[in-house]
């Protein structure tokens, strides 16, 4: 029930099921994979990691929901799967809000995803600045196009 992009879903249905092409699927296929993951440089990527245990994504998810005001959301330590995280923290979201935030988090989970693979693909280097400006103007872009829960909470 979440406003975003049929593609945004799609790679949020793949992380769900753990299906993303990740360091760890290519190894269990005995394919090339970066050893670390590629935001962080510290521990193995997974999706889980990249999206709520990396310490990369998690500084970016505080900078995105505390301009909302809604920080205290923001994935800490004890996160390690993104599912029951979301699970959790809409819980904590008025009614009114949720919509949104839905959106919001399949905004920004797209958005790691993207910037991941600019880093492994076209080896820009992780940027938490570049990532926010980019979630910021697709936000924009979203909001244009008819996401109405994302209207109501984005500055």
């Amino acid at each position: 029930k979440t406003w975003a992009p049929p593609k945004c879903k799609f790679f949020l249905w793949l992380a769900s099921l753990n299906r993303c092409w990740t360091a760890d699927r290519l190894a269990r296929r005995g394919l090339d994979h970066p050893e670390y993951c590629p935001l962080c440089d510290q521990d193995e990527e997974t999706v889980q990691h990249l999206l709520v245990a990396c310490v990369f994504s998690r500084q970016v998810w505080f900078s995105v929901l505390s301009q909302m005001g809604l920080q205290p959301l923001a994935p800490d330590n004890n996160a390690v799967v993104f599912q029951d995280w979301w699970r959790e923290a809409v819980l904590r979201v008025p009614k009114e809000r949720r919509g949104g935030f839905n959106s919001l988090v399949a905004l920004v989970a797209w958005w790691l995803w993207k910037h991941r693979n600019a880093c492994v693909f076209d080896n820009v280097p992780p940027s938490v600045t570049k990532i926010i400006e980019d979630i910021k103007g697709e936000a924009r872009l979203w909001c244009l196009a008819g996401a109405p829960g994302l209207k109501v909470i984005w500055p």
